[in-house]
């Protein structure tokens, strides 16, 4: 067998991968992941219709997005039980990024989503293709929660009118309409508001007397019923409509340059939150599976999804946390449980259309707000800033930001101050006093501990890395250390163990360090410098500059080589500490 024909399989995993977990594919897995597909489109029908209310557009394009979306990602992707379809947050993206160039519910709006899709898919799609999956690494946990926290308020606004029954002026932000909300309250329409509340108590019912039971799908299949049967639709109470019956057409988004152009900053952002939440629902899954998470290859399956789907009339989707959990509650061994799903949904739509017209909003509403207060967490925002005060600083800021103006600003405010905190606490490195601390027999942080050091050697540790950004600063503080002292100092000792890289302006700056060490008569000594930091040194010509045996690998043998060039009869007759082995020998 040539290399050519090694190489092949390997060239068709990479083109379509699923092939390489379908091998030896049983029967026994199917059944696991049929049950689980049945269990996910349960939750998944009921929800699509929701999130594309949210989203400004009718609820039958939710359901596209679920039939289409799903096994795509799935197949494409690299977690097996990631279930992919309409989210909440990224239907409130859509929603806000689209109300303000089109009437949400609108054709013009609509097919705006589909080139919103289309755009995300193809980011999505680049990023995985060129390998650039480390993109995710500059979104901060602290960001995504404190935007989390206040996307799940902003959506519960949204939904507050069709769960009153209220008909309010739309506004771009949340205040606003939290305010129309309030002056509307006294023409609240009490059978819708009656038929949300009862959807609401028997969601929250099942889920805590029978937590594994559809208790979103009861809620709409009984309000449904009552709404049919009892007529209500005629007495005030807003319905879903007449929704097309059939598989959607095939449909090119438009392509027009100004509209693209101004999509491309929204379609970013929309990317970045909804690949946040896909990647830490996979990570979640992967702890429990021990999948190992591909992130390039999902950046595939999910841009491959909202691309394909766009053609065929869906909107943004991506991975859902929610469902996620229960395809592997349920047993979902490997795609084939979402590809089940989508099948569910296609059943639904070729068949039982017809029965979709009579859901009240309101019911649809009550789903909504139930779903996303699982993402409300006020509490962890407020541990954040316990934990870490700059985390707490971007949630907080984020949370604020997002619920005072658009959301997908607030979010891209919270990734660039996250860098510059980054930025700042890299540009101001730790310089850390290292002494031996003999009641224990280990080296610590002095300054931490308030322990002496020797007074002829003064050791000092960067907590950092040493380049252009900081490398003066560190530079300048360990010449402050220098001037603090009042000891007959004898050596500067720079532990190295914790930087790892050093470029140029950081060589530049030790060399400024060294003469500076020189004109006070005394030695530089260097300990722990790892090999990458070692060719840099050698290369730049600086190793030369330093004496050969002041180059020690071992801090133990640091201290021993520099303690034999002390000044003894200063450590016999004035030191008032015995810190290493050494000492007792010479006092």
């Amino acid at each position: 067998m040539n290399q050519d024909e090694r190489e092949a399989p390997s060239r068709l995993y990479r083109v379509f991968p699923f092939l390489d977990w379908l091998k030896g594919y049983q029967l026994e897995t199917f059944k696991d992941d049929s049950i689980a597909g049945i269990t996910v489109a349960v939750v998944l029908i009921p929800q699509a219709m929701a999130y594309a209310m949210l989203a400004g557009m009718p609820a039958v394009y939710g359901l596209y997005a679920a039939a289409v979306t799903p096994f795509i990602a799935a197949l494409w992707g690299s977690l097996r039980q990631l279930a992919t379809g309409p989210i909440a947050i990224m239907s409130l993206l859509v929603l806000t990024t689209l109300s303000s160039m089109a009437e949400p519910g609108s054709q013009e709006f609509i097919e705006l989503a589909f080139l919103l899709a289309m755009m995300v898919g193809v980011l999505y799609f680049l990023i995985g293709i060129f390998k650039m999956g480390i993109v995710m690494a500059f979104i901060s946990h602290s960001a995504v929660k404190g935007f989390t926290a206040a996307a799940a308020l902003i959506i519960i606004s949204t939904q507050l009118p069709h769960f009153l029954g209220l008909t309010v002026q739309r506004h771009e932000y949340v205040f606003h309409t939290l305010l129309e909300i309030v002056k509307g309250l006294p023409t609240l329409h009490f059978l819708t508001t009656l038929i949300g509340v009862i959807a609401i108590v028997i969601i929250y019912g099942l889920k805590k007397f029978r937590p594994n039971f559809p208790g979103a799908l009861v809620a709409l299949i009984l309000t449904t019923c009552a709404v049919f049967f009892l007529d209500l639709g005629e007495s005030g109470i807003a319905i879903v409509g007449k929704s097309p019956s059939g598989l959607p057409t095939p449909l090119l988004p438009p392509m027009d340059f100004d509209t693209i152009s101004a999509l491309i900053g929204p379609a970013i952002v929309i990317a970045m939150v909804s690949f946040a939440e896909t990647y830490s629902v996979g990570k979640a899954i992967s702890s429990q599976t021990k999948q190992k998470v591909n992130v390039d290859q999902e950046f595939i399956g999910q841009g491959l999804a909202n691309f394909i789907g766009s053609f065929f009339q869906c909107y943004p989707v991506s991975g859902s946390f929610s469902r996620t959990a229960i395809n592997y509650a349920a047993g979902g061994k490997t795609g084939i449980s979402s590809v089940v799903s989508s099948f569910a949904v296609v059943i639904a739509l070729l068949f039982f259309t017809p029965l979709l017209t009579h859901i009240p909003k309101a019911a649809l509403a009550a789903l909504v707000i139930s779903a996303v207060l699982t993402l409300f967490h006020p509490k962890e925002v407020f541990k954040l800033w316990k934990m870490n005060r700059h985390d707490g600083i971007v949630a907080i800021s984020v949370f604020v930001l997002a619920l005072a103006t658009k959301p997908d600003y607030a979010l891209l405010i919270g990734i660039m101050m996250s860098l510059m905190f980054f930025l700042w606490k890299t540009m101001h490195p730790r310089i850390v006093r290292i002494s031996k601390d003999p009641e224990y027999n280990m080296f610590v942080n002095a300054d931490e501990v308030n322990r002496p050091s020797c007074p002829q050697i003064l050791q000092l540790r960067s907590d950092n890395t040493i380049f252009f950004a900081n490398a003066e600063y560190t530079v300048d503080n360990i010449i402050k250390r220098m001037d603090e002292q009042t000891t007959p100092l004898k050596f500067l000792l720079l532990d190295f163990y914790a930087v790892g890289f050093i470029d140029i302006t950081g060589i530049e700056e030790l060399q400024n360090l060294h003469e500076e060490v020189k004109i006070r008569n005394l030695r530089l000594a260097f300990m722990g410098v790892h090999r990458p930091v070692q060719e840099v040194l050698i290369s730049s010509g600086f190793m030369n500059e330093i004496e050969p045996d002041l180059f020690i690998e071992v801090r133990g043998e640091a201290i021993t080589i520099l303690f034999q060039q002390l000044d003894h009869d200063y450590c016999k007759n004035e030191c008032p500490y015995a810190l290493f082995y050494e000492c007792p020998t010479v006092k």
